[in-house]
């Protein structure tokens, strides 16, 4: 492109330096020049107009009786910016580009057509240069095709810049992509604008076209007075159905900062045959009241095929516990061992903490029997002087709810906290955020949790096609590798390995049952076990009830079997759930079993198979002349033919991807949720002046000037114990020297 300066009189330019275009001849309008539609006219006047370096845009027109008779295109840098009057100033700091630019070309209609009647190509103003005519306005725009792919790239979680970056590398650098970046957050702006209002009507949409590809998707809302949505629950048919396999034992916890109405997630949880998590359903909450905890779980009930679950996990949460307590009052609700040994820390001073933590510890994991516990419960808390603690007697109170000694003969999939909830959420929120509309929540939860149940497909593909490494020449431990899946296969071969370091005697008999002894030969671990057989059914039960709360057999129960020489492990200590065929049952009221899947071609799948085609019969092409001509020629007439495509689906002949019409429904969008775990408690001047006392950690005492960090009492017991320790490491090196046997060095120190 080359440019001019010519004086030209018959445009109206007054200006001294005139900028003609120098384009091909072929591409400038000329008078009396025809064209068919105006769509043709803006279009050629657009290909002048780039290969010139200027925009171009519509001007003014002239219509009789809804015909256009006349038509105006002018150069974007045409009239001139004039300030509104009484208008703040803009904070946003742009530049003006109107020039009073006189370039234009005028069109009149003539025997249906449109001619030529003016043309003035001169320009009061330097025209662009080629490699910056991309960046004009009129020649960026965002097609149907690129919005949909954006679409689909923010679903996947790429952020804009990435999709740009992947537009630059498709098209082969920046000025090929036709748009800029700031054209993709501009249709993400104007998109989010749309919707405002509608996002509630839009989830509903969405729920029943679910229904109608899978009668088994089982949905629910509810709304207030006003018709605003305040609480949904949905479960498709593949949670409903494994709901019957694995429904024995759930967690429930909520998480925030999902959506943007801050509404709480609250998602139902369970564990497979493989110990991996996964969801039976999943709510919207607009508050953590006991009455929504409570719809939400009657929901869940109605939607699931089988009774309430044996076991449910949560923290130790109020309304949840008042809501399990009308709702599930057949379920034990277990609350997470993990939030309450992490408050201790919290509940007692820093030096009782250190002293006595361990003894609490060993009180609560290893304590085998209710009356066990409450022993050295007694006896730990009155040793730690910590018999007045409200926050200790309150857990007492409550010790049936997080103690496992009571409830060892629950089966609880071998979990005793809801941090499987925990990681869960984290994992979800790496597909949403406190950004998303309420159907973007939904269809951005659906892609996780598809990869959530790819994984376990991808588990049960592994029990097929692999077989466990086998540690002994067991009989039982073979048989077990094909019934078992392999993760819980190899928690039952640790059983089955360890098995041969215990030792069994026989204690007592009667004319019922045979009571065994089971004690670890050597090892740290040196507790008797006790085993007891009932004659009639010849089932054993070992006191530490591993079988009972997790379903596999305990080592001990293994050693009594090789005592007895059963080579093969009795049915009635294979649970089903923790089998290869867990899901081989059939559910009794056939969800899913009439499902019509609707296949929708994905047009990102479509535009990657295009590609892929296209990057190969180019690869090929290039290689030679008469190839890329014959290409060139192929796409021209591929190019064409789509066109006259496009003109038949504008005439309402033919298919083409159809824009959703959303219906109104009548529902409101929720307000904004402010939930507990939203942050800090907004205080007023006088609370913020009522200064709580400090208190010290470490030595309990309050209005100190110290804390744990410098407290003297607990610098002073550690400086006595450094003290004390030195003294005896220095008696016990006096004693080395003088008795140690320097010869048999290297057996003091294995003994």
């Amino acid at each position: 492109m080359q440019c001019s300066n010519m004086p030209c009189e018959s445009s109206g330019i007054s200006s001294q330096a005139i900028y003609i275009p120098q384009v091909k001849n072929e591409l400038i309008p000329k008078i009396n020049q025809e064209f068919d539609k105006l769509e043709d006219v803006l279009k050629f006047y657009k290909g002048y107009g780039k290969e010139g370096g200027f925009g171009v845009r519509s001007s003014s027109s002239k219509k009789t009786k809804d015909v256009v008779v006349r038509k105006e295109y002018c150069c974007c840098k045409e009239g001139e910016s004039v300030p509104k009057k009484n208008s703040e100033p803009s904070k946003r700091k742009r530049g003006t580009s109107r020039e009073k630019c006189g370039a234009k070309l005028a069109v009149v209609r003539k025997a249906e057509k449109y001619v030529v009647s003016k043309f003035f190509e001169g320009h009061n103003h330097s025209l662009t240069s080629p490699r910056r005519v991309h960046l004009l306005r009129c020649y960026r725009k965002l097609t149907s095709a690129r919005k949909s792919l954006v679409d689909h790239l923010s679903e996947a979680n790429v952020p804009t810049c990435q999709q740009m970056s992947l537009f630059e590398m498709e098209s082969g650098g920046l000025e090929n992509v036709g748009c800029s970046q700031q054209d993709l957050y501009n249709y993400k702006r104007d998109k989010k604008i749309s919707l405002v209002g509608h996002d509630a009507n839009l989830l509903k949409e969405h729920f029943e076209m679910e229904k109608e590809k899978n009668a088994g998707f089982y949905y629910t809302i509810e709304t207030d007075d006003e018709g605003r949505m305040t609480h949904y629950f949905w479960a498709d048919a593949t949670a409903r159905k494994s709901y019957k396999y694995f429904g024995d034992v759930v967690v429930f916890d909520t998480t925030y900062n999902t959506n943007r109405y801050s509404m709480i997630f609250a998602p139902i949880l369970r564990v497979n045959h493989h110990r991996q998590t996964t969801l039976f359903g999943c709510a919207l909450l607009c508050d953590e009241k006991a009455e929504s905890f409570e719809w939400l779980f009657n929901e869940w009930l109605k939607a699931m095929p089988a009774g309430p679950p044996k076991m449910i996990i949560t923290d130790q949460d109020l309304a949840m516990t008042k809501a399990i307590s009308v709702a599930l009052p057949n379920t034990l609700h277990w609350y997470c061992m993990w939030h309450i040994t992490n408050k201790f820390f919290e509940k007692i001073s820093a030096l009782v903490y250190q002293e006595h933590y361990a003894e609490f510890e060993n009180c609560i994991w290893n304590s085998e029997t209710p009356g066990q516990f409450e022993a050295r419960w007694v006896e730990v808390v009155n040793k730690a002087n910590l018999s007045s603690n409200d926050w200790l007697e309150n857990l007492y109170e409550i010790r049936e709810r997080w103690v496992p000694a009571y409830v060892r003969h629950i089966f609880s999939a071998h979990m005793t906290s809801s941090q499987r909830a925990e990681i869960t959420h984290a994992f979800f929120k790496r597909y949403v955020s406190k950004q998303n509309s309420l159907l973007e929540f939904v269809t951005r939860f659906e892609r996780a949790l598809s990869k959530i149940r790819h994984n376990e497909l991808d588990m049960d593909h592994k029990d097929v096609n692999e077989k466990p490494h086998l540690k002994t020449m067991y009989p039982m431990e073979l048989t077990m590798s094909e019934f078992y899946t392999i993760e819980i296969f190899y928690m039952f071969q640790e059983e089955l390995f360890q098995n041969v370091a215990y030792k069994l005697t026989a204690t007592n008999e009667d004319e019922h049952h045979c009571v065994y002894t089971v004690r670890r030969v050597k090892g740290s671990d040196l507790r008797v076990r006790e085993i007891v057989v009932d004659k009639s059914s010849n089932h054993a039960r070992c006191s530490c009830k591993m079988f009972e709360c997790a379903g596999i057999p305990c080592r001990h129960l293994l050693a009594y079997f090789s005592r007895m020489q059963i080579e093969d492990l009795p049915n009635e200590y294979i649970l089903q759930r923790w089998t290869k065929s867990a899901k081989a049952m059939r559910v009794r009221d056939d969800l899913g079993s009439d499902t019509k899947e609707i296949c929708d071609t994905s047009l990102f799948e479509r535009r990657n198979r295009l590609f892929q085609l296209d990057s190969t019969l180019i690869d090929e092409a290039v290689l030679t002349e008469d190839g890329t001509q014959f290409v060139e020629e192929l796409l021209s007439s591929g190019q064409e033919k789509l066109c006259d495509m496009k003109k038949v689906r504008q005439d309402g002949v033919g298919n083409s991807i159809q824009v959703p019409i959303f219906r109104d429904q009548g529902l409101k969008e929720p307000l904004q949720v402010r939930a507990k775990g939203c942050g800090k408690r907004l205080k007023g001047g006088k609370e913020k002046a009522a200064k709580k006392a400090r208190r010290c950690n470490g030595c309990g005492l309050t209005r100190q000037s110290h804390d744990k960090r410098n407290c003297p009492k607990l610098l002073n017991t550690s400086s006595q114990n450094t003290w004390l320790n030195d003294e005896d490491d220095d008696e016990a090196e006096d004693e080395d020297d003088d008795n140690i046997n320097y010869d048999d060095a290297d057996d003091c120190k294995c003994l």
